[in-house]
């Protein structure tokens, strides 16, 4: 069957070699975020309190892109188990009363039939003993935010998610995303939950970009 319908990697879109589980080009060991990530002082876009786990590259990248676009949901659990690790080193004295997650619009979760920060948010409540609800729905379908420019990214979601009656009045939250790359998204969802009435959100996601390599 490979040699018939050869595997293409999901990173750099080349086939992937016979027999082979992933491309050479995502080999790479993962980095892990350093713990005060909240804190990185050349992140022009930072989302406090905000953690993640990975920085978006490597086998990290590869392993999130084929959970987006092949479905392979058997790397949900690893970084789940690892987003809960987070949690729990970088926010000791938080008592959460809910996990919730980036939501995804009816028709687009229709099109992949899963909603991949879902997942996550489900195992990393889990391992927490958390609730974990449907806190937020999308209400409009918008551009996927990384075909955009950061200004742009910023329009795309204005207006696109709303709370729904889950929504618990004076609850601290944890929000999961599977990617943070300017934190829009992230940013767009809490500001809905904190005008819903929670009284705090804590952002989580399993990657991020590394902005250490960027050149600003």
């Amino acid at each position: 069957m490979e040699l018939l319908y050869p595997r293409v990697c999901p990173v750099c879109g080349e086939r992937i070699p016979f027999r082979r589980s992933r491309c050479s080009c995502s080999d790479q060991a993962p980095q892990f975020v350093p713990p005060d990530v909240g804190d990185l002082s050349n992140d022009p876009d930072r989302l406090d309190p905000f953690t993640a786990v990975y920085y978006y590259n490597g086998s990290v990248r590869f392993d999130l892109l084929s959970l987006k676009v092949f479905g392979r949901v058997s790397c949900v659990k690893p970084f789940s188990h690892a987003m809960a690790r987070r949690v729990a080193e970088v926010f000791p004295d938080v008592s959460f009363d809910c996990v919730t997650f980036v939501p995804m619009h009816p028709l687009d979760l229709r099109k992949r039939s899963f909603n991949q920060s879902a997942l996550l948010a489900q195992t990393v409540a889990a391992d927490l003993f958390i609730p974990c609800s449907a806190l937020l729905q999308k209400v409009c379908t918008t551009q996927n935010q990384h075909t955009l420019s950061q200004t742009q990214r910023l329009e795309n979601l204005i207006g696109a998610f709303a709370p729904t009656a889950l929504v618990s009045p004076g609850s601290t939250v944890l929000l999961v995303d599977d990617i943070k790359t300017t934190g829009t998204t992230l940013r767009r969802c809490r500001d809905v939950l904190i005008h819903a009435g929670v009284s705090a959100v804590y952002c989580l996601a399993c990657a991020m970009t590394d902005y250490g390599t960027l050149d600003f």
